[in-house]
């Protein structure tokens, strides 16, 4: 799980997160660490900073909360984005919102179908051929669309940035020069708790 916002400052991203126990961690360790608990605040990449973390998972696994965070984000950053994708479980979902306007949210659960449906479907999800029922399933289900990982970091990559595929020279650090999009000497993220 994890957000996209325009931003340059990571600092000025965590104390909107309100995080705690905040420590500086290189893109390795922050994610490492923030799979299990907590939340990796990344540099800027490409004028994006992507939070990613355990922590985030658990906050907006409720819909209504996914929905204030973002909105309340969104009026401090303009566009932020939340996706998540967990092929264990299958779940999957995005969401946008905009100056403090919660404009679309999706989500689906393997177990309980979809879980999330607000706004009209974007002109992205459209061209991914997002609910779209596929003719060969002649099976008797409700749901004859579903998504999976790949949809969701093709939706990531249409409104914000597909973090897998940041360049190793981001995660690897900056400090020579300006390469993949981050910003000179911001190497390092910053690991907190929500």
């Amino acid at each position: 799980t994890w957000l996209a916002m325009r931003a340059e400052d990571p600092e000025a991203v965590v104390r909107a997160l309100r995080l705690r126990t905040v420590l500086p961690a290189n893109w390795a360790s922050g994610l490492a660490q923030a799979a299990t608990e907590g939340v990796f605040v990344t540099p800027p990449v490409d004028g994006w900073i992507l939070v990613f973390g355990r922590d985030l998972a658990v906050t907006t696994h409720n819909p209504a909360e996914m929905e204030a965070l973002l909105t309340g984000l969104s009026e401090q950053y303009g566009e932020v984005m939340w996706f998540s994708t967990d092929e264990v479980r299958d779940v999957h979902g995005w969401a946008m919102a905009e100056r403090g306007q919660f404009l679309r949210g999706y989500a689906y659960d393997e177990g309980q179908g979809h879980t999330l449906w607000h706004g009209d479907v974007t002109a992205a999800e459209t061209a991914l051929g997002c609910f779209l029922d596929d003719p060969r399933d002649q099976s008797d289900d409700e749901i004859k669309w579903w998504p999976d990982r790949r949809t969701v970091l093709a939706i990531a990559a249409a409104w914000s940035m597909d973090p897998t595929k940041i360049g190793s020279e981001a995660t690897r650090g900056a400090n020579g020069g300006d390469r993949s999009g981050v910003r000179s000497g911001a190497s390092a993220g910053l690991l907190g708790r929500l």
